[in-house]
């Protein structure tokens, strides 16, 4: 009889599992709202020379960057889930810009030498860092493949954020684990595909950032707006998306207006610690000059961003592209 698998191996085994229907379990029209705001929270801070190397960790189906492929840029993808990095080759073949991607399988806190690094930019999307058997390590990873003046994207879960899930269901165990130790279960069906889940609080957040070796710029938490039980208004949104309008444009006015507004809420330090879903932040290496400080614009959705700037003595050089 075979034994209780990792909570690595059933991390790999339930993305595993879900990688063929990925993109449909994330689908629908609060959704696109939601990978259209992040984008425009990512876009400002995309390297402006194409050739600057990008890293898509914890990459999934490729999501953030195919996009960033079909614009021209030289993207590493990795994944812990091989059946995850086949679905995103099979995506960058079907686009025709495989010559522009790079893939390899790869724990995110055992990151090797990938190829293409150091990079301008890393995306860790989707809670990579909270999925991982050790953040600290983690990050430290990611921080060793970035080039001075590179910028990490990244999302965690919010500690707080979490005991809504054990509000609604008799298990003081796990309220109790979750309190104390930040960390909670990933509750697949199947108990094989389970692992555990890292949360963190602001103070806890500010920590991780400075044992790794950066310095703390920015730090704010998202959202306080519920998406899904919005969905009504995602639903009328894609109507309007239909009229030639896309990403936070086809957002109805109120809505785009209250959307604006939760950010105002979450960035007031009296609310950061207990009501944003997420994290975002922005940081810079100690021993740098700072080049600015990273302001995110994307505002609600069901993961944010927590953002890290390296000051260094690169330059790039300015190209046109439209992405």
């Amino acid at each position: 009889m075979k034994g209780k698998p990792t909570p690595l191996e059933a991390n790999r085994r339930y993305h595993d599992r879900v990688a063929p229907r990925y993109d449909d379990i994330y689908k629908g029209p609060r959704w696109d709202a939601w990978y259209e705001l992040s984008w425009d929270g990512l876009k400002p801070h995309i390297p402006a020379d194409l050739r600057a190397p990008i890293a898509d960790l914890g990459c999934g189906t490729g999501r953030y960057g195919l996009r960033l492929a079909r614009s021209g840029y030289q993207v590493t993808f990795s994944d812990l889930s091989l059946r995850m990095l086949e679905t995103a080759r099979r995506k960058a073949e079907d686009l025709g810009i495989a010559d522009r991607c790079l893939f390899q399988q790869a724990d995110i806190v055992e990151l090797g030498e990938l190829p293409g690094a150091p990079f301008a930019l890393a995306i860790a999307q989707g809670d990579v860092l909270s999925f991982a058997a050790s953040p600290p390590r983690a990050l430290k990873q990611i921080r060793r493949l970035l080039r001075p003046g590179g910028v990490l994207v990244a999302s965690v879960d919010q500690t707080y954020a979490a005991l809504e899930h054990y509000a609604t269901k008799p298990d003081l165990e796990g309220m109790q684990h979750l309190v104390q130790r930040g960390e909670m279960e990933w509750l697949a069906h199947d108990p094989s595909e389970r692992f555990p889940v890292h949360t963190f609080s602001a103070e806890q957040l500010k920590d991780l950032i400075e044992k790794a070796g950066l310095e703390l710029l920015d730090l704010y938490g998202k959202t306080v707006l519920p998406f899904k039980k919005l969905e009504a208004a995602f639903e009328d949104s894609a109507t309007a998306r239909k009229n030639s309008c896309t990403g936070a444009q086809a957002l109805p006015e109120a809505f785009r207006i209250g959307l604006g507004e939760s950010l105002a809420v979450c960035r007031a330090p009296s609310r950061l610690s207990r009501m944003p879903r997420r994290y975002q932040s922005a940081t810079r290496t100690s021993a740098g000059s700072l080049s600015r400080v990273t302001i995110l614009r994307n505002h609600g959705g069901q993961a944010d961003k927590v953002w890290w700037r390296l000051r260094g003595q690169h330059s790039l050089t300015r190209t046109k592209c439209a992405i």
